[in-house]
């Protein structure tokens, strides 16, 4: 009952789909198309409900494959009438069926053992027909935009699920010698369900009806979804040939087909030899160009850019996003320095001579200076030819020169190069050669800076190291007159015993240095006040000017978490420049004091001050010194040092007034 009544409604919803498109009064050709597909559909429907009348089954069977090929013709019909490939398969397809099912209907005469064997090739020519339909749905979706897409959806997945359905029941035809009767009662539901989607479709008319650009992918997909239809068939007729042969050994041969049949179809779909004849096949036949630029494009930059194999490099990515062009699977990337070629990087290639000596550039080059591919005669007259494995060879253009080249295998299936590939190729080429040059740009500046980086640390040392030798030269100046001094004497082990260590941890700094190491001191709590006196004694004792250290009550007892080695050479530095702005008559103050979270070191000298625009331009420019014997450095390194542990070196100053250096750095609470 479920069954007859879901194919009367099935009838009814088809009949009065095709009505409605026909009494809106469109004359173009897919509204025929697409009412002609309702009105088959229909009377498909009203033959499976009186299919015990007489020659009703003969008909229902016509009908059957009918209703296929009519909804394939309509499909067709959505593609533009440029494409040749899919809609041309259709509609040479449409009558074969046809008259394949009829003629096989006439010859259901013949003997038993024949007969049965045309009533198995009907159901393969329902089989190839479904399969046809499928591929124009699918080719038809794929193909649209997704705009278009809004109203496609409604045609192409209900036809989808229902033709699908029934892929699965003539599937249960030749794996248990027909389905059960529950199959046939869910396909008229099926097809019930479709109506309305449809109708939908229809309402959306004005949003599908123009033709669209079919895809070079769509096209291919298509046409190896026909020519699995088509390699199945033939297992399947090789099946049923098979029985006749031997009966006895019948199911062993059959599966034994099946597997072989299965493996083989596997092979083929996962073969790049394959691939690329099928390619090539659509670019000859289906397009006046070999081209999808578009397709090309997305995927030489996916390729470069590294979506699918981010760990490869980018040499190897270069070779692999020209060879893809020419469906080539190997090549080798030569890059150019200092006017000969060096082989950079391989992939699947193995470079049988060395291309050096006999490299010339202008190789590359045709009499206007515009770049050229190396293939067939041109390569045959180079010094390329003397490596066996290159087929073609590419350049890498780059602002007016050759920095590059590529020599790549020969391709996967005999092919020629013509003038569209070249020029593809060659603007490939010249995309990746951009990606090269910056690649070779990024690592040329990362070296600079690892350079520039070593040449910093450098100067930071020698500064120090200056520090450490006007120390000396103070308590050699003094040498002659306190030699039998015992206090000079203390003072003198002091500073030199001072001097060695200081020494010792520079040398320790460089050979971090070297190591690629860093040369950071770890920070610990330092009480200031303290850290200060040992500075003041230090540096005053050898220096006629006055230096005397003001500490506020406040501030006897703060502490900062600093590099101490750091912190204690910021301080001397300021308190060496200080002294030496003074002149040896000069008052040095030093003083501390907590203002808010931070503690203050205020180091102030009576010399000559500076200018404003000397502060803002030249004070804390590194390698800039006014001193003949300085590196520019100090200013600069003390200020780095304060803003790297938050706070900042500032300074109060004007000519003839003195200078104060501020030091800010984060107290301890």
């Amino acid at each position: 009952m479920i069954y007859q009544w879901s194919f009367i409604l099935t009838a009814f919803g088809f009949f009065g789909l095709a009505v409605l498109l026909l009494a809106k009064g469109w004359s173009n050709g897919q509204t025929r198309l697409f009412a002609l597909a309702a009105i088959i559909h229909a009377l498909w429907a009203v033959s499976q409900i009186i299919l015990g009348y007489p020659l009703v089954g003969w008909l229902a069977l016509v009908l059957h494959t009918a209703h296929f090929v009519c909804w394939a013709l309509f499909l067709a019909s959505l593609l533009p009438s440029s494409a040749k490939g899919l809609p041309h398969v259709i509609r040479i397809a449409t009558p074969v069926l046809i008259l394949a099912k009829i003629g096989a209907l006439f010859l259901l005469g013949l003997p038993p053992h024949l007969a049965n064997l045309v009533g198995q090739s009907i159901y393969i020519i329902d089989l190839l027909a479904i399969v046809i339909t499928l591929a124009a749905v699918v080719g038809v979706f794929q193909a649209a935009s997704e705009y278009e897409r809004w109203a496609l959806k409604f045609i192409c997945i209900p036809l989808g699920i229902v033709f699908t359905y029934e892929l699965f029941v003539h599937a249960q035809i030749f794996a248990v010698s027909g389905p059960r009767s529950e199959y046939f009662t869910l396909r008229g539901l099926l097809n019930l369900v479709a109506v309305p989607l449809l109708l939908i479709a229809a309402s959306r008319h004005k949003f599908w009806r123009d033709p669209f650009f079919v895809s070079r992918q769509t096209a291919l997909y298509s046409l190896t979804l026909i020519g699995i239809g088509f390699y199945l068939m033939l297992v399947a007729l090789s099946a049923l040939i098979i029985p006749k042969i031997s009966a006895q050994a019948s199911l062993p041969l059959q599966t034994a087909l099946l597997f072989i049949a299965l493996m083989l179809l596997l092979f083929l779909l996962s073969s790049g030899s394959a691939r690329a004849k099928i390619k090539l096949f659509v670019a000859r036949n289906f397009y006046a160009r070999k081209y999808d630029y578009a397709h090309e494009w997305r995927r030489l930059m996916g390729t470069l850019s590294g979506e699918n194999d981010p760990t490869s490099p980018l040499e190897s990515r270069i070779i692999r996003a020209c060879a893809e062009i020419l469906e080539i699977p190997g090549g080798a990337l030569w890059v150019i320095e200092y006017d000969r070629p060096r082989l950079q990087a391989t992939w699947n290639y193995k470079s049988r001579h060395a291309i050096s000596d006999a490299y010339d550039p202008s190789h590359f080059l045709d009499e206007d200076g515009a770049p050229l591919c190396l293939y067939g005669s041109r390569l045959k007259a180079s010094p390329f030819a003397r490596d066996d494995g290159a087929w073609v060879v590419v350049p890498l253009p780059h602002n007016q020169s050759i920095i590059g080249f590529l020599t790549l295998s020969k391709p996967r299936t005999k092919n020629r190069i013509d003038w569209e590939d070249e020029e593809l190729v060659l603007l490939v080429a010249r995309q990746c050669a951009s990606f090269l040059a910056e690649a070779k740009a990024v690592a040329s500046l990362e070296q600079t800076r690892q350079f520039a980086r070593f040449n910093r640390q450098y100067a930071f040392v020698a500064h120090d190291i200056k520090n450490i030798i006007s120390q000396l030269s103070v308590m050699l100046k003094n040498f002659d007159r306190h030699a039998n001094n015992p206090d000079f004497q203390r003072d003198m082990h002091e500073t030199i015993a001072n001097s060695v260590g200081r020494l010792q941890k520079l040398i320790l700094r460089l050979s971090q240095l070297e190591e690629g190491g860093g040369s950071a001191e770890e920070p610990e709590n330092i009480a200031v006040h303290g850290l200060l006196r040992e500075t003041v004694a230090q540096y005053g004792k050898n220096h006629p000017a006055t230096l005397c250290i003001h500490v506020s009550p406040r501030a006897e007892d703060i502490q900062v978490r600093v590099p101490k080695e750091r912190f204690s050479a910021s301080i001397g530095h300021l308190l060496s420049n200080a002294l030496e702005a003074s002149g040896e008559a000069g008052n040095v103050t030093l003083s501390l004091d907590l203002v808010g979270p931070n503690a203050i070191i205020d180091i102030s000298d009576d010399g000559p001050g500076m200018t404003l625009d000397f502060i803002r331009d030249k004070l804390f420019a590194p390698f800039q010194s006014t001193k003949t014997s300085g590196f520019g450095v100090g200013a600069f390194q003390c200020r780095e040092f304060a803003r790297e542990q938050g706070g900042d070196l500032e300074v109060v100053s004007s000519p003839g007034s003195g200078t104060t250096m501020r030091l800010v750095l984060p107290a301890l609470s």
